[in-house]
């Protein structure tokens, strides 16, 4: 013989609501018979139908007469050795609403031509080491005419240090020509 009880003392049994039971009941199609179900089976059906909850394996730490702790982490598995600290909803707003914050500022910020495009950025500083690099190679070409009629080391020193700069220069200039960028004290 069935072991019929209400469907509110039912509910407390499985650890649901009593509005939760008799929405399980319509959901689950749990056989009423004068308000009353059969437990096991109201209990079986409900099991079969219903999707565990994530953090349904985890016991009742207040049931027990235990303070409220840390509870564990989003997975609800956190044991004894790993209480993971969950932020309260306040803090977690600030911070989210800080992120925000920084994301609408580079925006605005991106929007206002503050901010270079990086693939522009790596291209220019491509060739432009690419055309330092060509210059420094052919110099000592350029130059050994120049520095073979020289006489003194600093006659020498000041030809090398002319053509270095002439690159640097042109170094400079393709910098701002290409992104807008003024390198500041380039070359004094």
């Amino acid at each position: 013989m069935p072991n019929l009880t209400t469907i509110a003392d039912w509910a407390k049994l499985v650890g649901i609501s009593r509005q939760s039971g008799y929405a399980a009941v319509e959901r689950c199609g749990i056989p009423v018979t004068d308000g009353k179900v059969d437990a096991e089976y109201a209990t079986h059906l409900y099991q079969k139908n219903t999707r565990q909850r994530a953090n349904g394996n985890r016991s009742d730490p207040l049931a027990n007469g235990a303070q409220p702790g840390p509870s564990a982490g989003a997975g609800g598995t956190g044991g004894p050795e790993s209480p993971a600290k969950v932020p309260g909803y306040d803090s977690s707003r600030a911070r989210r609403e800080a992120a925000e914050a920084t994301l609408a500022e580079l925006k605005l910020a991106e929007q206002a031509g503050q901010f270079l495009v990086k693939s522009e950025v790596d291209a220019a500083v491509f060739e432009a080491a690419r055309a330092l690099r060509d210059g420094l190679v052919n110099c000592a070409r350029r130059i050994a005419a120049d520095v073979a009629a020289l006489g003194t080391a600093d006659e020498c020193e000041a030809v090398i240090e002319r053509e270095h700069r002439l690159l640097l220069e042109s170094l400079a200039h393709g910098f701002s020509e290409k992104l807008g960028a003024q390198v500041e004290g380039a070359l004094e």
